[in-house]
């Protein structure tokens, strides 16, 4: 037995070497399979911050490199012709497609789900008989002017708006309700807490914003209060903006303490949800990164793509 054991390491080795190879052969296909534009565009992000050419994807890259790469390739795929570095663009131009704005009149909730992805049919699916949660899970995974995002943009074939609000939101026993007590954990958030809690969407935003990521408080704050809806001043009279929204900008700069996330805040300040959806998902707990992408990039607390879409009307 012990004889077999220089072979198995051997073998192992040589597995391990094959995979590394194949993966890296793999990256720089699809390197190869890039027309014109998008090779200009991925070259111009991966030598924007990180100091890569299409040439280093023949060698072994470090994993943050391979997160860096395969951001650059989906974001050029999608979209070739947007600067790395992003530019404002002025609220008064259409921030939503025209094909998202009439899918309502497209797409009936009883429309069988497309078939090209099982994921992404099943949260069809469950969008379709009503579940709010999965059409908006549904849009932010779904490819760009695709048949899944506009079904989803439109709550199902539905209408343009909140989904949560228009189909409701189940709520568990024991959930919260506008009643409910605050946690008692903090002062300052208790107070914000009564304050959502008596129809202030002021408050609600600034919790959201100021308490920790998935904490009860930020739970309740995104909820306007538990009232069923993330975008609280389509339920709630709008008595303000919250006070930390003051210290955020859309042309702000990034922190720079992590550059995958300054590149999502970049695309965030240029109106694009899906980025400020990332920023405020993966972002440290109470950080900038995460106060920027919950505010749409210095806008509003609210859902981003329903928000931007607003901006239209």
């Amino acid at each position: 037995m012990k004889r077999c054991v220089p072979f198995l390491m051997a073998l192992l080795f040589a597995i391990s070497c094959s995979y590394r190879s194949s993966a890296t052969d793999e990256t720089g296909q699809i390197a190869r399979d890039l027309n014109e534009m998008e090779e200009r565009c991925v070259r111009d992000r991966l030598l924007t911050g990180w100091g890569l050419d299409l040439e280093d994807l023949t060698r072994d890259l470090n994993p943050e490199e391979e997160i860096v790469v395969d951001m650059a390739l989906e974001l050029c795929r999608f979209d070739p012709g947007r600067s790395p570095q992003g530019s404002a663009v002025p609220n008064d131009q259409p921030q939503v497609s025209e094909n998202l704005l009439v899918a309502p009149t497209v797409f009936d909730p009883t429309d069988e789900a497309p078939g090209e992805d099982p994921l992404l049919d099943a949260l069809w699916e469950a969008c379709g008989v009503g579940h709010p949660l999965s059409c908006d899970d549904l849009f932010y995974s779904a490819p760009r002017d695709s048949a899944y995002e506009q079904f989803a943009f439109s709550c199902g074939g539905r209408e343009n708006m909140d989904c949560s609000l228009l189909l409701g939101v189940d709520q568990p026993e024991g959930a919260l309700t506008p009643l409910t007590p605050p946690p008692g954990e903090n002062e300052a958030l208790d107070r914000w807490w009564n304050l959502c809690a008596e129809g202030s969407s002021r408050a609600c935003g600034e919790l959201r914003l100021i308490a920790p990521s998935r904490s009860l408080y930020a739970q309740f704050g995104t909820s306007c209060g538990a009232r069923g809806t993330s975008y609280c001043t389509l339920v709630l009279d709008d008595d303000g903006d919250p006070p930390t929204l003051a210290t955020l900008t859309p042309d702000q700069a990034p922190p720079g303490q992590d550059k995958l996330l300054d590149q999502l805040w970049l695309f965030c300040g240029d109106l694009d949800a899906r980025a400020c959806k990332d920023l405020s998902k993966f972002s440290p707990v109470d950080s900038l990164y995460m106060q920027f992408g919950v505010s749409c990039g210095g806008r509003a607390v609210a859902p981003c793509a329903r928000f931007f879409a607003d901006l239209d009307t």
